[in-house]
């Protein structure tokens, strides 16, 4: 997850099973008040968020493709 550092692996490791924790308890509000749309809103942003927490390395890799692509529109 964090490469060769032990720590930074600990810490992504921490982070996301409170993010997991989290969005469990959101979605689950969202569920039961029948919150649909904020429910279906509240997953997609967090398996972005889940994206980079747990793949930065890819994650960085992802993003570095859509703004070069990006900048090719802009630029021409």
């Amino acid at each position: 997850m964090g490469g060769d550092n032990a720590l930074v692996s600990w810490i992504l490791a921490v982070v996301g099973s409170l993010f997991v924790a989290v969005l469990a308890v959101r979605g689950f509000g969202h569920w039961a008040k029948k919150e649909w749309g904020a429910l279906i809103t509240h997953m997609v942003g967090g398996a972005v968020v889940a994206v980079m927490v747990f793949t930065p390395t890819q994650a960085v890799t992802i993003l570095k493709f859509v703004g070069a692509k990006i900048a090719t529109v802009f630029t021409g």
